[in-house]
């Protein structure tokens, strides 16, 4: 898995980067479903109230407030792959794992901001919600940005790290075609969750 994630090819680094994080998905999914009492995640992140828990009165406004809070999410992805990367792997693949692994919890309590009817169970109407592909989106951005790191960590205890050498050039170490496309998809999966929640 490592090779395929250090990939020269942006695709590939995203693919099994994607797969990496659809385990943890449906891992975390199946224990917030089964094993979680409902709702009990709601409200616990800042993201939620940075959202709300009241649909905008219009799908302009509430389409504005979600691409912004997922714009501003964006921002530790290449931020973390910037700082550095331990045995090749950069610190900003961990971060759309990790927000996989939340949603995936979230869904499985029904601890969305604006709480569905019932709990989503484990299965493919998954697609049919947005998250997911906002989820993808920022996979992607990872793996667009993965190039950029400016340190290696040798260990962590004790601490120790060298520069990356030669150093990569940011703005030409970023695959900007990726990128580009992860911006678009995670503005489209994010009108589409705004027009899903103005129609509540």
């Amino acid at each position: 898995m490592k090779k395929f994630l250090n990939s020269r090819g942006v695709w590939v680094r995203f693919l099994s980067l994607l797969m990496l994080m659809m385990l943890i998905f449906l891992i975390c999914w199946v224990i917030g479903y089964y094993v979680l009492p409902e709702g009990i995640l709601r409200g616990k992140f800042a993201s939620a109230a940075l959202v709300g828990d009241r649909a905008a009165d219009t799908f302009l406004a509430e389409f504005t407030r979600i691409a912004v809070v997922n714009l501003v999410m964006l921002l530790p992805i290449v931020a973390g792959n910037w700082v550095f990367k331990h045995k090749e792997i950069p610190l900003g693949y961990v971060i759309p794992l990790a927000w996989g692994a939340i949603y995936a919890l979230i869904i499985g309590t029904n601890s969305t901001s604006i709480a569905m009817p019932e709990r989503l169970a484990p299965s493919l109407m998954i697609l049919t919600r947005s998250g997911l592909f906002e989820i993808s989106a920022f996979v992607l951005a990872a793996a667009a940005t993965s190039g950029i790191s400016a340190y290696r960590v040798i260990r962590f205890v004790p601490p120790e790290s060298e520069k990356v050498t030669p150093a990569p050039m940011l703005l030409k170490a970023i695959h900007w075609p990726a990128l580009i496309i992860a911006i678009m998809l995670l503005l489209a999966a994010n009108a589409w969750e705004a027009y899903q929640i103005v129609q509540l």
